[in-house]
């Protein structure tokens, strides 16, 4: 946990998008030839108009981009360095690893139990240097972080082999990172805490 000021926050997804709907797709088979059975072997399309209208109400999918997340991935700086902090949900950690057990819950005061769904650190990904203006270089240690960082998710994260970190449909370089930092640290000189 070692970025000071967040220039970045993806999300970490279980799977891609396309695999989350082929099991979608399945899933939905599934459900369709039960129904088909409860009917009497009639296909879906022929089934009366209320009893499909009712099975679409009854049945639902969540959308995948807020639905599969595993975790986050935080990019920033720290210092003269790009650096990334991954962050995964407590579940998807090792069976042994002592994360899976030690819960202190809601609050740091341990109200409650903790839950496997709690987004706990799992790692920092290795600085890359930055030159402070310089866009092209924000950008170029960005690419680096991220396809590290799946990959630590990948061989960390337990049944995460699939693992994608999620991008926008345009490249990064469309964010002016040098920027934001520089902004950053005018309004927030001299953060030393991670955030």
């Amino acid at each position: 946990m070692l970025v000071r000021y967040v220039l970045l926050a993806l999300p970490i997804h279980q799977r891609s998008f396309a695999a989350y709907y082929q099991a979608h797709d399945r899933e939905v088979q599934a459900r369709r030839s039960e129904l088909e059975r409860e009917w009497g072997g009639q296909p879906f399309d022929e089934l009366p108009a209320h009893i499909r209208l009712a099975w679409k109400d009854r049945w639902y999918w969540p959308p995948w981009f807020l639905n599969d997340i595993a975790g986050f991935l935080k990019v920033g700086t720290a210092d003269d360095a790009l650096l990334g902090d991954v962050y995964l949900a407590r579940r998807f950690f090792p069976p042994t690893a002592p994360e899976r057990f030690n819960r202190l819950g809601i609050s740091a005061g341990g109200e409650g139990d903790g839950d496997d769904r709690d987004i706990i650190f799992l790692a920092t990904v290795e600085r890359r240097p930055i030159v402070a203006g310089d866009n092209a270089s924000y950008v170029r240690a960005c690419d680096e972080i991220i396809a590290e960082a799946r990959e630590t998710v990948r061989l960390q994260g337990h049944g995460l082999a699939g693992a994608e970190i999620w991008m926008p449909g345009f490249d990064i370089g469309c964010f002016d990172l040098a920027r934001a930092d520089q902004q950053l640290r005018e309004r927030f000189p001299g953060r030393t805490d991670p955030r």
